[in-house]
């Protein structure tokens, strides 16, 4: 079974259709041509680097068609892919490249200064340009060599290590094999009703899991279209949907609002799209609405690096009369919540998410203990805080991590967000617990208004409590210009946290 090659069959099956559109430089690629490129890479990676099946190759780049080639290349050879977070500083992009002990180090021009840098303090690894020169991978994919030796993967084979975020501690590789990739893409073609005809932007980073197969990996391995960004453009997304066609918009909550505030969202022609798909976190309903108004129903859904990112999705048509759900766990996947004993909750009840199917992953590279925490008997512990309703949608509550105990009663920062998204003149919101003589914990919601509205925090209190227990009513509001967004735009609740400790831990 061909699990890596995937070009080469494109190339058989629809070699003239269009694969790839550059929205920098409006250069069209199609399957053929991508997979030409593809083969003069991967043989010059064999021939001048001696690359080869379980080797690492780890990028510091945005994204780029050079860098999906790049991907394509490797997996025709079996070589590992890592991708790496070039918002790094210095010291955290060093860790990640010692941990990964890449045979070769791929970077844009943009970085050639830090990786350089770093080259210096480890063991000089081989590094090599991703940008068009007479040495640079851009270049060389268009000259032409020989055909390079093919290996056939097995399904357990590791595609690519793509590293956590971190937050908790070191950054953890999660190993993404072909099977993983394979299934998530069969598991999106089934929820999304995916076809050949699809199309749709790249324009998340690719050292996140959504950047390569929420659509990326589904669309190619379908034969469908895809129009890169080297960044999220939000402005350019509303003009390029009516021009290249989107079928389905990909992206999370904070995008969604972007594009919403940009002043050519009101007159783009979004009748090309069958829906958006919203990830990462709750989308508020205010967005739902506004993107209902131009007949785009959200789609939101669930997934991890650890399980591929399309766990669950909710039905198009459930968009509002199921709001907040992220829907039902998508064809090939098992599930089941569970409270702290491992026990499973009775429907309703709040428990931690479990996953199992061949969409999990292989562990985390070089650390088997938490690989052993993360997986048990082929379940994966994912973390997150969800509830089954009458109906069998699913609702996800909250992280584990992120709930706080007020008085005694379990308070999930989501539901109470949801409420203050609600109200009309917020724009943004995110709940942190934090330390309360009296409580233990108390909530504290930091909001952002919409442009040229104000709110007092006694207004926005009273209005929590039309809504929710006294108990989950936030005992601190603080309003800000804006949120910290991390490299994917989701709300880092991590630095309020520290925000918090710093100007409260006298």
């Amino acid at each position: 079974m061909n699990y890596n090659d995937w070009l080469t069959k494109r190339e058989r099956y629809t070699p003239q259709k269009e694969a790839v559109i550059d929205s920098s430089s409006r250069v069209r690629y199609t399957y053929s041509r991508l997979n030409k490129m593809a083969n003069n890479l991967a043989s010059y990676l064999q021939r001048e680097h001696e690359l080869k099946a379980g080797d690492r190759l780890a990028v510091v780049s945005k994204n780029s068609v050079p860098y999906l080639v790049l991907f394509f290349a490797c997996a025709k050879l079996g070589v590992v892919m890592v991708p790496l977070n070039y918002r790094l500083p210095k010291a955290g992009l060093k860790e990640l490249i010692a941990d990964a002990s890449p045979g070769l180090l791929v970077y844009s021009e943009e970085f050639k200064d830090t990786v350089s840098e770093i080259n210096e303090e480890l063991d000089r690894v081989s590094t090599l340009s991703l940008d068009k020169d007479s040495k640079g991978l851009a270049g060389l994919m268009t000259k032409e060599h020989p055909e390079p030796l093919i290996y056939e993967a097995k399904a357990e084979d590791i595609a690519m290590i793509l590293y956590t975020s971190g937050t908790t501690g070191r950054s953890k590789g999660a190993m993404i094999s072909w099977r993983q990739i394979h299934w998530n893409s069969l598991n999106t073609e089934i929820s999304l009703g995916l076809t050949g005809n699809d199309s749709s932007f790249v324009n998340t980073p690719f050292y996140h899991t959504g950047g390569w197969h929420v659509l990326l990996t589904p669309l190619i391995h379908h034969g469908g279209k895809l129009v890169f960004q080297p960044e999220f453009d939000a402005e350019g997304c509303n003009r390029l949907i009516e021009e290249e066609q989107i079928s389905i918009l990909f992206g999370i909550p904070t995008m969604l609002r972007m594009m919403m505030e940009q002043p050519n969202f009101e007159d783009a022609d979004f009748s090309s799209i069958r829906f958006a798909i919203c990830g990462g976190e709750s989308c508020p309903i205010p967005v739902i609405n506004r993107f209902k108004e131009k007949e785009v129903p959200i789609r939101q859904g669930y997934g991890l690096t650890e399980a591929g990112p399309n766990c669950y999705s909710l039905p198009a048509e459930d968009a509002i009369r199921k709001k907040g759900s992220v829907g039902f766990p998508n064809f090939h996947i098992g599930v089941k919540i569970v409270d702290d004993s491992g026990s499973e909750v009775e429907q309703g009840e709040v428990g931690e998410l479990l996953m199992k199917g061949p969409h999990v992953f292989e562990g985390y590279w070089k650390d088997p203990e938490s690989t052993q925490q993360a997986l048990d008997n082929g379940w994966v512990h994912t973390g997150d805080l969800f509830r089954c309703d009458e109906d069998g949608y699913y609702f996800m509550v909250g992280r584990k991590k992120e709930m706080y105990i007020s008085g005694g009663e379990n308070v999930y920062p989501i539901q109470v967000e949801k409420v203050i998204y609600s109200h009309p003149q917020v724009a943004q919101v995110a709940v942190i617990g934090v330390p309360d003589e009296k409580w233990g914990e108390a909530g504290c919601a930091y909001v952002v208004l919409k442009e040229a509205e104000s709110l007092s925090e006694d207004d926005l209190e009273s209005y929590c409590r039309e809504y929710l227990a006294g108990f989950q009513c936030p005992q601190h509001v603080i309003f800000k210009k804006e949120l910290p967004v991390g490299d994917s735009n989701k709300i880092q609740k991590r630095d309020l946290e520290e925000e918090y400790r710093r100007e409260h831990e006298n």
